[in-house]
């Protein structure tokens, strides 16, 4: 019987240990926390958006961090893999907007209360409250822990990257990664609200812009989204940013801008000439409006240097023209990215070439895996990362079970 040590009770140790508990196996799980699967709770507003149900071309082209490693794990066990799981199992499941994948009930909580039963009836051994503070080997894997010692014929390394330190994630994998020789690229909070420098918008409290581009000029090329985007006094965030943010928190920021308009220039010129042909005695401000959210009316005004009770007969075509252009190409100067604190997922961790990407068993030390958002892979928001944590654990699992 082999003595498997999983450190880290988050979905993919979690999922891993579910799936690797059989007659052959003692599978101890080793938490630093409480209780396990605290970012499982965080998860879709609290909801836990478990999956996404996309088909396969188009589920990995969410895929934004080294894609090509997670092909044959993603083939040997892909979304609809981990949804029949889950259901067959108990938990039944729901497919919502843009194919994301919920319980039914609605409830993080319900998926942990899964993993909770799925330890009890596996008879797999938890110990919570419990820090590793580092992994020897000789013959055998040595966890040192904050109570005790334990001995492991295999680990298996889940313990998270950066993101929501609040949940125990501090990157204690990075550096039992590194005491084995693993590299470590570089990190980034990912999945990110994006801040600015811009004063003009300390009015503005929680504006929600629909039917938005949003254009990130980089040193690495221009990057572009389409949708909704929540606009504060100071930053920008909603499903597009957060998007947008994967491709680009690692690269230099040259521009950003906002197009608040779903009408091409010559078209929102149009539309101006026409508002101003019947509204030519109107102030300039009760015209744009109709145009633009009003609270951003004054912005762009202020912008535009025309002044907010200049009557619409007054305005010039330069002025019209002035006008346009920022509200096609509204600016906005990046301040910073948010830290990790804010971030969804880590961007970066450990080296993938020095990972099977079969098996996820390190390419340097024998039995011994890495799985989920420790490593460097990462995708977009809509159940994409929680999938590959399932992936990447389930490959671990395979193989643990084959060498058996």
């Amino acid at each position: 019987m082999k003595k498997i040590g999983i450190i880290g009770a988050g979905a993919s140790g979690l999922y891993a240990a579910i799936n690797l508990k059989n007659e052959n196996n003692d599978v101890t799980i080793l938490e630093k926390n409480n209780e396990i699967g605290k970012k499982i709770l965080m998860t879709g507003n609290g909801r836990c958006n478990i999956t996404n149900a996309k088909f396969y071309d188009e589920f990995l082209e969410n895929i934004v961090g080294n894609q090509k490693f997670l092909f044959s794990s993603f083939n040997n066990h892909d979304n609809y893999a981990t949804m029949e799981f889950y259901e067959s199992n108990g938990l039944v499941l729901v497919t919502e907007e843009n194919e994301r994948v919920f319980p039914k009930s609605q409830k993080s909580r319900d998926v942990i209360k899964f993993f909770e039963k799925q330890i009890i009836v596996k008879n797999i051994k938890l110990v919570t409250n419990t820090r590793v503070e580092k992994i020897l080997k000789k013959e055998k894997f040595l966890v040192k822990t904050s109570s005790k010692d334990y001995d492991f014929d295999v680990v298996i390394i889940a313990t998270g990257g950066l993101s929501y330190p609040n949940t125990g994630s501090n990157g204690d994998g990075y550096k039992f990664a590194k005491d084995f020789g693993h590299k470590i690229s570089k990190t980034y909070p990912s999945l990110v609200p994006v801040f600015f420098k811009d004063k003009d918008l300390s009015n503005i409290k929680a504006l929600s812009l629909e039917n938005t581009g949003i254009k990130i000029v980089t040193d690495k090329g221009t990057f572009t989204e389409f949708g909704s985007i929540l606009l504060t006094k100071n930053f920008i965030s909603g499903p597009e940013v957060l998007k947008i943010s994967s491709f680009v928190v690692d690269k230099k920021v040259k521009e950003i801008t906002l197009d608040l308009s779903t009408e091409n220039k010559e078209d929102l010129d149009k539309l101006l000439v026409d508002l101003f042909d019947k509204n030519p005695n109107k102030d300039i401000s009760n015209i744009l409006n109709e145009v633009i959210p009003n609270a951003l009316v004054e912005v762009v005004l202020n912008r535009s240097r025309i002044a907010r009770d200049k009557k619409a007969n007054q305005i010039t075509k330069k002025e019209r023209f002035i006008l346009i252009d920022n509200i096609k190409n509204f600016s906005l100067e990046l301040d910073k990215f948010g830290g990790f604190n804010t971030a969804v997922i880590t961007k970066g961790g450990i080296e993938v070439d020095q990972i099977n990407p079969k098996t996820m068993e390190s390419k340097l030390v024998k039995d011994l895996y890495f799985i989920g958002e420790v490593l460097d892979i990462d995708a977009l928001t809509g159940g994409f990362n929680l999938q590959l944590a399932f992936t990447t654990a389930f490959a671990a699992v395979s193989a643990i079970k084959e060498s058996i």
